[in-house]
């Protein structure tokens, strides 16, 4: 699913300097260049507010804050201004369970079933048929992405319920397949901590990771009084922020003042004001990627809940590189948007917190490290530095990639790449387009191009395919030509099963029925007019899903049986299941629609 395109409206208001509250140990110089990149920022992006906080060797030394918390009244944004961190919750997840674990209340080598034995989903892959906590972590379990009804919700639904509809899904893949980011996953987390430590997700955080960092603004949802308001494209629309149903993986609410006390704490062996609240070890498995063992390799280092990538400094008086590492994760929920990083190398890193939908494209904390670096340690900054990765398939022959190949939200079919009229061309229908991808001379990639209503041409920049074989298996990927990150998008089905008359008999016009959770406030994520329509393209079966809400587009499913089918793809949001109940609905991620003609 993806959030619909918005108009950008002219950007009039003005965006003020820092708030009231600061803290200033750089030098006026420095201040200055970090005061004009984010107010020249915050204009250019259409972005309401944000604070910032660079910490360094255990102590805050910048945390300021632009533009404003409050537009309506006026109210600027500083260092105490409270935002949602989204995604960066799951850091405290993690933190939380391997707390749990040296507690030893739980393993994270065991399955999370052993804990939530309610937790029944069907596993059709021979793996076991254990859904392990440290797999859950590191977002290589198999669960499903996200259960779409109720993620953003005024009145969210318990995780009762959650592990209900998780039981109607099936896994998306075996454990250790490709990294497959999981929102849902994390959610389960969140009970897991709830139910071996006898207090709730929220009191548990409170009593071990906020109280002992003196994280005293710091809490779940966005009930605090110092909480910004959200602001649309625009950065001057209010939009009412809505709740999310899996706390655990995305609803804490803080200010950079607190996280520049976790990043303290990370960057200080697990340690602060001389209480260890996580040991070196627990937190160094924390860091450690824990991609390097999956089927399909990743181009990025994860652990459990932090991102880490490489960068190259050089010490200008010196003459001499390094590379450092960059550890740290982000996050969105529309509204905000946030991210921190640490150095570990250097005992330093930074944090930024937006609320504004354009809030991510200024979020970057490695970007706001990069600025203190070479404005006070004298140093070059490369963040463009990446180890090239090592891929374990090999480039398949012409005849061996003839085939279709579902992608869950586009299908490529390659009939004939060797035909006299299109030698080395693939072509495919996506929406209101025609794509052309052209294998290159120099090499087994593919560019792409597509001819929008068949008459305006639009050349893919920056992004090439490719065909890999790996376990007799032939994957379509994604190559991003200037990092060289490629991605695992798609595979050639070797089994499409017909079509049945049972689903054949179920295509038609759709509308929600049974237990419906929408944010009515919030044109975002009011699903209330979602409709749905039930067909087949090319024997494939093709649900599309329309809706004012961010919940959209045309998805590809293959047959499993009479009454399942499974959405195409590799990775996240692929692989969920859509199934036919007894009543004769329609089944699909937590929804259930009724037949209307």
């Amino acid at each position: 699913m993806y959030l619909k395109s918005i108009i950008l409206l002219s950007f009039c208001f003005l965006i003020s300097y820092s708030g009231t509250a600061q803290i200033n140990k750089i030098s006026d110089e420095l201040k200055a260049k970090i005061d004009s990149t984010y107010t020249s920022l915050l204009k250019k992006n259409k972005v309401t507010g944000t604070s910032i906080a660079i910490v360094d060797n255990g102590e805050i030394v910048y945390a300021t804050g632009y533009g404003f918390s409050d537009l309506e009244n006026e109210k600027k944004a500083d260092a105490n201004t409270i935002y949602g961190i989204g995604s960066m919750t799951k850091t405290f997840t993690a933190l939380s369970v391997m707390q749990l674990q040296e507690q030893e209340k739980l393993k994270v080598t065991n399955s999370i079933k052993d804990y939530l034995v309610d937790l029944d989903i069907e596993n059709p892959f021979n793996d076991g048929n254990q859904i392990y906590i440290n797999d859950i972590l590191s977002h290589t379990s198999g669960l499903p992405s996200d259960i779409l009804n109720g993620f953003f919700v005024d009145t969210p639904p318990s995780i009762s319920w959650v592990i209900e509809e998780l039981n109607k899904q099936r896994m998306i893949s075996p454990r250790q397949y490709t990294w497959a980011y999981s929102n849902v996953g994390y959610g389960l987390l969140g009970e897991l901590i709830s139910r071996v430590s006898g207090v709730t997700y929220g009191d548990y955080l409170k009593q071990n990771i906020f109280t002992p960092l003196n994280m005293t603004s710091s809490s779940i949802g966005y009930e605090l009084s110092n909480t910004a308001k959200t602001y649309g494209y625009n950065g001057k629309k209010f939009y009412k922020e809505p709740s999310i149903r899996d706390v655990a993986a995305g609803f804490i609410s803080s200010n950079v003042i607190d996280l520049s006390n976790f990043i303290t704490m990370l960057i200080g062996d697990g340690s602060f004001n001389t209480k260890q609240i996580i040991s070196p070890n627990s937190l160094a498995e924390m860091e450690r990627d824990q991609l390097t063992n999956v089927l399909l390799p990743f181009p990025l280092a994860y652990g459990y809940a932090l991102w880490s990538e490489s960068a190259k400094i050089k010490n200008i008086k010196k003459n001499d590189s390094t590379v450092i590492s960059l550890i740290g994760h982000n996050g969105s929920t529309g509204g905000y948007n946030a991210d921190f990083k640490y150095i570990p190398e250097l005992k330093m890193g930074a944090v930024i917190l937006t609320n504004s939908f354009n809030g991510g494209s200024i979020n970057s904390a490695s970007k706001l490290l990069k600025i203190y670096l070479e404005n006070s340690k004298n140093m070059e900054v490369n963040l463009d530095y990446s180890t090239p990765m090592s891929f374990k398939g090999t480039t398949p022959k012409d005849d061996e990639i003839l085939g279709k190949y579902n992608l869950g939200q586009l299908i490529i079919d390659v009939k004939d790449v060797n035909d006299v009229k299109d030698e080395n061309k693939i072509k495919f229908n996506q929406g209101i387009a025609k794509a052309i991808l052209t294998k290159k001379s120099d090499s087994n990639n593919y560019t792409a191009k597509a001819w929008i209503l068949g008459i305006i041409p639009k050349k893919l920049k920056g992004q090439e395919f490719q065909f890999e074989k790996l376990n007799n298996e032939i994957y379509f990927k994604q190559v991003y030509t200037k990092s060289k990150n490629e991605f695992y998008v798609g595979k050639k089905k070797t089994d499409h099963l017909p079509i049945p008359a049972s689903w054949k008999s179920m295509y038609g016009k759709y509308e929600l029925t049974g237990e419906i959770y929408t944010a009515k406030d919030n044109t975002s994520w009011d699903i209330s007019d979602l409709k749905v329509t039930l067909s087949e393209k090319n024997g494939i079966l093709k649900l599309d899903v329309k809706s004012k809400s961010a919940i959209n587009g045309t998805f590809y499913f293959d047959i499993i049986s009479d009454t399942s089918a499974v959405l195409g793809g590799v990775g996240r949001g692929t692989g969920d299941v859509a199934r036919i109940l007894e009543n004769g609905n329609l089944y699909y991620s937590g929804f259930e629609l009724s037949k209307t003609k």
